[in-house]
């Protein structure tokens, strides 16, 4: 299945790490001809108390001006001037505001902001952004403060050889082209064995075989703990953007349950794209 893409969803809290992410969004609308859907989500605490309207019509109005000098700022830039841009402004709380815009206007991909700090997951990545990766039908990229465009020359793309991870490295391939990146295709096995070597050799020979693209490597690590190998891969290679495919068991799920800090904090400075497995 192509990465094809339409129209890509930007939801805002206007907020710092949301500014940084926007570029991510419009670079890729521009390479792509797609619609960018700015999406804020109004929240109007109480609306049972007396001045709830007024207030709702305040902070609606502050939106709505936000989105004007947004959109102006973006548009100074001459490589997005020409971007279809849409607008959606609703009472709703974030995460179901998001998940709702995305079908409704049939969104192919999400891109969002992260917080960025160190710890616990919902601190990493902010509460909204997690609870979006883990609910979203459509793929989501997760940018975080330190995240800048030259992330997109090199994507590394893991795998555990899970039915439609085929499909998803050729999404990513689709991505790749409009960069130019370079894609590392990375498997980590908790031990040495044939039949581990079996479906590393397997699994590259079927993507060669299938995909004409060209500027990728392959690389089979041994080690226990997933994380752990792969903040050591990113402190090699710290410009990156991580590529993982959500599955039912998605490794989102695994990642609640940790809590080192050390293991995560190159969450805080990688770009994560989230794909939708089989």
């Amino acid at each position: 299945m192509a990465l094809k893409l339409k129209n890509i969803l930007f939801p805002t809290d206007f907020s710092i790490n949301a500014q940084r992410a926007l570029p991510f969004a419009a670079k890729i609308a521009s390479l792509t001809g797609s619609t960018l859907i700015l999406f804020h989500a109004i929240q109007v605490d109480l609306d049972f108390a007396p001045n709830f309207r007024q207030d709702q019509k305040k902070v609606t109005n502050k939106a709505s001006q936000r989105f004007d000098t947004l959109i102006a700022d973006l548009k100074r830039d001459d490589q997005y001037k020409d971007i279809e841009i849409s607008r959606v402004l609703e009472s709703e709380q974030p995460t179901a505001g998001i998940l709702e815009i995305s079908s409704e206007y049939k969104a192919d991909l999400i891109v969002m902001g992260t917080k960025g700090a160190t710890g616990d997951r919902n601190i990493i990545f902010g509460s909204v952004a997690s609870s979006t990766i883990n609910s979203s039908e459509v793929p989501v990229l997760a940018v975080p403060p330190d995240g800048g465009l030259d992330d997109l020359k090199h994507i590394t793309f893991t795998t555990d050889y899970h039915e439609g991870d085929l499909n998803a490295l050729k999404q990513t391939f689709d991505l790749a082209e409009l960069f130019k990146s370079r894609v590392e295709v990375i498997y980590v096995a908790k031990q040495r064995s044939l039949l581990t070597e079996i479906k590393f050799r397997g699994f590259r020979d079927l993507v060669k075989d299938r995909s004409d693209y060209k500027n990728i490597s392959f690389e089979l690590k041994y080690d226990s703990d997933f994380f752990a190998v792969m903040a050591d891969y990113f402190k090699d290679n710290p410009h990156s953007l991580l590529v993982m495919v959500r599955h039912k068991k998605a490794f989102w799920e695994k990642l609640v349950e940790r809590n080192r800090t050390k293991e995560m904090a190159f969450y805080t400075k990688v770009p994560l794209l989230v794909l939708i497995g089989d």
